[in-house]
């Protein structure tokens, strides 16, 4: 699997640790954070690449995940949404980011460094990386209509329905 990461200033070492561990399990990883800690780094620039990233790949079929690490995680969250099509989620716990991949297609992990061990982050991106979207009509509909939202501002159109 091919997974996006980046971080900010306040996520850099936990970020650079969690690249390492992840390239360990045998995925591909694209680092989108600076080379080198930079102190005047800030998360608008790595969250939209890694928001267009993983949707770049998820429209040519590719099996994607992205996470991002910064200071406490909530812009970070906000700015990967400001991508058409992004669905990051804010690592909360395990279960929350597994609940949110398998119901709500989550694909981008936000971590915040700053309220954040370690162990906790490599479990939970291990939940973003396992957990499969289960694409129950209800759960699709819902999709659709956001997306759809997003898109033209109504949901007036194509509805799923049972």
């Amino acid at each position: 699997m091919r997974i996006h990461m980046g971080a900010n200033y306040e996520g850099y070492a936990l970020g650079r640790e969690l690249e390492t561990w992840v390239k360990g399990l045998g995925h591909e990883v694209v680092w989108h954070g600076a080379d080198e800690y930079d102190f005047e780094d800030d998360y608008p620039l790595f969250a939209f690449r890694i928001g267009q990233a993983v949707i770049a790949d998820e429209d040519a079929a590719l099996e994607v995940r992205g996470v991002l690490v910064g200071g406490v995680g909530g812009g970070e969250t906000i700015a990967t949404n400001k991508v058409p099509g992004a669905r990051a989620v804010f690592g909360h716990s395990v279960d929350f980011v597994t609940k949110s991949r398998e119901h709500a297609n989550a694909s981008i992990l936000v971590v915040g460094a700053l309220n954040t061990a370690a162990d906790e982050a490599k479990a939970m991106i291990q939940a973003i990386i396992d957990a499969k979207f289960t694409n129950v009509l209800d759960d699709a509909r819902r999709i659709v209509n956001t997306n759809e939202y997003e898109a033209s501002k109504t949901i007036e159109g194509w509805m799923i329905t049972g």
